[in-house]
């Protein structure tokens, strides 16, 4: 057991992650409760585990004053309705680091009088919504940023290293508070003591007169050393600027007389050799961007292609007489746009909140969590039934994270489906596995999918109407006494004979050659001059004609009457009466 806790504590540490358990009693407000467990590690996102566990603090406390009240009412709604969530905010350690965190909840009903709320405190790299005193303001703050991402490369400090070996002397690149970036260079017998020196509080002055002495003047700052006791001690440093950006300090050092006569010399290079690396390091920056730009160009243009390609084939899918394929669209548009689901939301009893999926395709198999329109206030609504609302990593709060997708959504698309400008249901992409920013191509194809449903169900209303009609047609030729079928125009194919037909010729006479008994009768139609009707298209006219049919043992006056069949496809109907004269 022993073991699997220790491997549980690690798997914790390693993701950065703690766990809390905390026990509250029904029909009492959130607030009163009690920590029922907590893991070890907690003092890696800077909680006092001795204080916790001693009872003098909560979890809660450490929750950063803006984030605790939203965090305690979405509690509350968890414990109403016993749902599982996930929250977003900002925890204030004892160590003084505000940490941004994700808590994952999972509710736990315990007994009668008690439940259990389970949560996963898990510390995240991205910045989270904050007050604009702890946004970014200044350039400086800007490079403390990019220094270990621009500079961390061994092959860099490995060259400033070289450098100094030629000449004997010590090197380090430090960062704008004078902490070392590498590790520093040079003889052994100064080496920890010169490392020592640049991270002592009191020598921090020191630094930051060099610092503004370098960004100051074109050529490197050259001084004594303070507070190490040595006069020969020199001291020579140049900027790192990239950017118009201070990334860092380039700092060459000297303990005696003959090493301070050879930074004399290096100096004079070393300021030169500052600006070619700050150069450098820009144009590889830029190249860099560049690279990026070409690559996401790239594939916004693969993405556009495969939306072409997608689209063609869903607008054939709309004309198919199948019954999923709206099924069939959401699938295929899910996994262009490689979202956890895809679904067709349809009003059910006349409110917003009650709109149920009515179509859906899973990339899991599961069924998609509710979403509560209620939840978005008013202008968003309106914003939702007009243009359509979209949420993703860059404008996701709190709020619309767990009033509306109870936490488990982390980037969504809600476009409304029209018919005839009529909005009867939403299209919802949800993106419940990662965070994500949607491009505006992908925006623009969630739209146009939208339109095609819209299409969709014209098509499949109007196609349920037509047979709808037709069947009730084909029961009115039913009870006619005169003999009626009805043909394929392109293969001659009998569809339907109503029931005076079947009794002259059976029931297999559906699906035989009409031509056979019929043929189309253009040489006999030319010679009888009782034409009912003949538009300036002949295929659409009602056409009539007597003759002899075989079959039926007489002469007969024949008329063809130009239909739609059920299909949509183009037929006649063909309606056989006695010879009276």
């Amino acid at each position: 057991m022993d073991r699997i806790r220790d491997y549980l504590l690690r798997a914790l540490a390693m993701t950065k992650s703690c766990v809390v358990v905390m026990k509250y009693t029904k029909d009492e407000p959130v607030t009163r409760t009690k920590l029922e467990f907590i893991s070890e590690n907690v003092e890696q996102l800077g909680m006092n585990l001795a204080s916790l566990k001693g009872g003098f603090r909560l979890p809660k406390d450490y929750i950063h004053p803006e984030d605790r009240n939203g965090f305690i009412d979405a509690v509350s709604i968890a414990a109403e309705t016993q749902a599982n969530f996930t929250y977003r905010l900002r925890l204030a350690g004892d160590d003084g680091v505000i940490r941004n965190v994700d808590v994952s909840s999972e509710y736990v009903d315990y007994d009668a009088d008690y439940y259990m709320i389970e949560y996963v405190f898990q510390e995240i790299a991205q910045p989270v919504e904050t007050a604009p005193s702890e946004t970014l303001k200044t350039k400086d703050s800007i490079g403390r940023i990019l220094t270990k991402d621009v500079l961390a490369d061994e092959a860099l400090g490995e060259f400033f290293g070289l450098f100094a070996k030629a000449y004997g002397l010590y090197s380090t690149i430090v960062d704008q508070d004078g902490h070392s970036i590498f590790p520093p260079v040079g003889p052994e017998a100064y080496l920890g003591y010169y490392y020592d020196m640049f991270e002592r509080p009191e020598n921090q002055e020191q630094f930051e007169s060099i610092k503004r002495s370098a960004l100051m003047q074109e050529e490197a700052v050259y001084m004594e050393l303070r507070n190490d006791g040595n006069p020969d001690s020199r001291i020579s440093a140049v900027p790192i600027m990239v950017c118009g950006l201070h990334l860092a300090t380039w700092i060459l050092c000297s303990h005696d007389k003959s090493q301070t006569a050879a930074l004399r010399l290096a100096s004079r290079e070393q300021y030169r050799l500052g600006e070619l690396i700050s150069g450098y390091i820009q144009r590889a920056i830029m190249a860099g961007r560049r690279s990026n730009r070409e690559k996401e160009l790239e594939k916004q243009l693969e993405f556009e292609h495969k939306q072409i390609k997608a689209l063609a084939e869903l607008n054939d899918i709309i004309r198919e007489d199948k019954a999923d394929g709206l099924y069939r669209i959401l699938k295929q548009a899910a996994g262009l746009l490689d979202v956890s689901y895809a679904l067709l939301t349809r009003r059910k009893s006349g409110r917003d909140s009650a709109e149920m999926p009515e179509v859906y395709y899973s990339l899991t198999g599961d069924i998609p969590h509710e979403i509560n329109y209620e939840g978005f206030s008013e202008e968003e609504r309106i914003q939702i039934q007009t243009e359509g609302y979209v949420v993703d990593r860059k404008s996701m709060t709190n709020r619309i994270r767990v009033s509306v997708f109870q936490g488990l959504t982390r980037a969504a698309i809600i476009v409304p489906v029209r018919i005839t400008d009529e909005v009867v249901g939403k299209l919802v992409f949800l993106e419940t596995r990662r965070e994500r920013v949607w491009t505006e191509s992908e925006i623009n194809f969630a739209k146009h999918i939208a339109k095609m449903i819209g299409e969709c169900i014209t098509y499949i209303e109007t196609a349920g109407s037509k047979k709808s009609g037709g069947n009730e047609l084909l029961g009115i030729f039913h009870q006619l006494t005169i003999n009626l079928f009805i043909k394929e125009n392109e293969t001659g194919r009998v569809l339907f004979a109503n029931e005076a037909m079947n009794r002259n010729l059976g029931m297999d006479f559906v699906g035989q050659d009409s031509r056979r008994m019929i043929p189309d009768g253009k040489e006999d139609y030319e010679s009888y001059p009782r034409t009912l009707l003949e538009s300036q298209e002949p295929q659409q006219s009602i056409r009539k004609w007597r003759r002899y049919i075989n079959e039926l043992g007489g002469i007969y006056d024949v008329t063809e009457i130009p239909m739609e069949w059920i299909d949509g496809s183009a037929a006649t109907a063909v309606l056989l009466r006695i010879a009276q004269d």
